[in-house]
């Protein structure tokens, strides 16, 4: 059977039921494991927000904004969790699905990309050209993650099913990102910190115009750049 084949027979399920809530029901143990993933990575973003919030307040105790902040980063290392726990329920239950793979796919870009890029913007990297190179790491992170899925099946797999390397690191890296990021707001290294460098370590570079314009950029948003092109390598092999 070719692959397409394939395909359309698993796609089949959905398509032959018309029911009310005919993709809730055909969800599997996995997939629910997955959105979990993803709410962990959306919540992140959100615990994010409500500490600029808090953050602007100042009748807010310096204690509720640090502890939101904390949980903004915890979370995306819970959304791993379940990430790792998806996998193998999906193994132990005779295999994936399509549906679960996609689903795994989004979950991901959210909590292990545009999460991490928030909380870097949420610590300080906020200037025209910060944002670009965050963008160009959830960028890189989505086209990684899609670029997987459509060759997934051409990579040599284990006994398992499970693949022997991946092209470029996998988007679950970040993590270290934002274990790196977490680590600054304990040294208290993070725009608005109550002591320490009330900005990100490095410090900015101005490369053209003036001090405060576009032409500012921090050096530790070239590490999200680097990150997203590591990310894309289709060189760089990981085991």
């Amino acid at each position: 059977m070719s692959l397409s084949e394939e395909k359309k027979k698993a796609l089949q399920q959905y398509k032959n039921d018309d029911g009310h809530f005919s993709l809730v029901r055909n969800f599997r143990l996995a997939d629910l494991i997955t959105i979990m993933n993803g709410v962990c990575g959306t919540l992140s973003i959100l615990s994010s927000a409500r500490y600029l919030i808090l953050a602007s307040n100042l009748k807010t105790p310096p204690a509720e904004a640090i502890s939101t902040l904390y949980f903004a980063h915890l979370l995306p290392i819970l959304g791993f969790g379940f990430d790792a726990l998806d996998g193998k329920v999906a193994r132990w239950m005779g295999g994936g699905s399509m549906l679960g793979q996609e689903m795994d796919s989004l979950a991901d870009l959210v909590s292990f990309g545009v999460a991490p890029a928030t909380l870097a913007f949420t610590l300080g990297l906020r200037t025209p050209l910060d944002t670009l190179a965050l963008l160009l790491f959830v960028s890189c992170g989505l086209a990684r993650l899609a670029r997987f899925n459509a060759t997934v099946a051409l990579i040599p797999s284990d006994a398992s099913g499970k693949s022997k390397y991946f092209e470029g690191l996998p988007i679950p890296s970040s993590l270290f990102l934002t274990s790196m990021m977490a680590f600054w707001v304990k040294k208290d290294w993070y725009a608005g910190a109550q002591h320490g460098l009330s900005d990100v370590p490095f410090g900015k570079v101005l490369l053209w115009g003036d001090k405060g314009g576009y032409g500012e950029v921090h050096v530790a948003a070239a590490i999200f750049a680097v990150w997203g092109a590591m990310m894309v390598s289709k060189t760089l092999r990981v085991s």
